[in-house]
This record gives structure tokens, sequence and C-alpha cells, in this order.
């Protein structure tokens, strides 16, 4: 029985630790941007650091609710501050802070609605003047009428004659 119940008490708290840490994890990378704002204000304490500080809460508080549009936009908001200097910090601390924070927050999804590698199905014809006179190669000779279309004798020809 005590056998059982250990076994059992060992699983339910790695489940525990598995959803629970992936949750953590996902809120650590705004924590270091948050930890290494406060190392640059302290070693660089000129301007306003406080409108830094409410974006980065915003971001947290959006990574801690799941909002993905809040995480990016507040997200998006502090970068540009650092990149316009604004609030008067100091340009060393801005860039050094920029480049850590693009570095250690997650990459963005791609949301494009055309899709990176082609599937069955979803090829397009492509579609060619009929007819067409010109030249394949500049200064050769011009196409006989009907075109030049090397691929109905599966000939290549490079002098277009």
């Amino acid at each position: 029985m005590n056998r059982t119940l250990a076994i059992t008490l060992t699983v339910v708290l790695g489940v525990c630790l598995w959803t629970g840490g992936s949750v953590l994890a996902a809120g650590t990378w705004a924590d270091e941007i948050v930890t290494a704002a406060t190392f640059y204000k302290s070693s660089y304490p000129t301007g306003n650091w406080a409108p830094y500080f409410e974006k980065l809460m915003k971001v947290q508080e959006g990574i801690g609710r799941g909002d993905e549009q809040i995480v990016k936009v507040e997200m998006d908001h502090f970068l540009k501050m650092l990149l316009r200097r604004s609030h008067g910090i100091n340009d060393v601390a801005a860039d050094e802070l920029y480049n850590f924070a693009i570095g250690v927050k997650p990459p963005e999804p791609l949301t494009s609605a055309v899709p990176l590698d082609p599937e069955i199905g979803t090829e397009r014809p492509l579609s060619v003047p009929d007819h067409t006179i010109n030249t394949p190669y500049e200064g050769r000779r011009a196409c006989k009428p009907g075109g030049c279309d090397y691929w109905l004798d599966d000939v290549f020809d490079p002098g277009g004659s």
C-alpha cells in the first residue's frame, strides 16, 4: 500500500512539475529582461526607467494570462522605446538592453497565409502566352511562329535555331 502511494505521488508530482514548469519557463525570458533592465538602471541611472518597467510588467502579465497579443504589442513598444532612447536613458544601456532582449525573447511564429512547403494539390499551372515570337538568347534569331518550346521534342538547343 505504501509503495503504491509513493509511486502515485511521484507520478502526480512529475506531471505537475512538467505542466507547471512549462508555464514558468514561458515567463523566464521576460524575467531575464527585467533583471537586465534593473542592472542597466543601476549602472546608468540617468533617465526615466519607469516607463520601461511598466512595459515589461505588462509583458509579464500578458505571459501569465496567455495573452500573446498583449505580449507582442507591449514588447514591440518596449523595443521601440529602446531604439529611440526614450525618456533620456543612456545610449550604451539602450543598445545593450535591446540586443539582450532580442536574443532572449522567443521568435514570433510565422503567420503567413501561404504554406512554406507546397503540398500535393497546391500546385498552380504556369500560364505562358501562346504563339509569342521571342529570342531565347540575346542577339540570336527569333523563334519560329508558335514560340520556342524546347520541351516538345525533349531537345535543348542553346543556339535557338
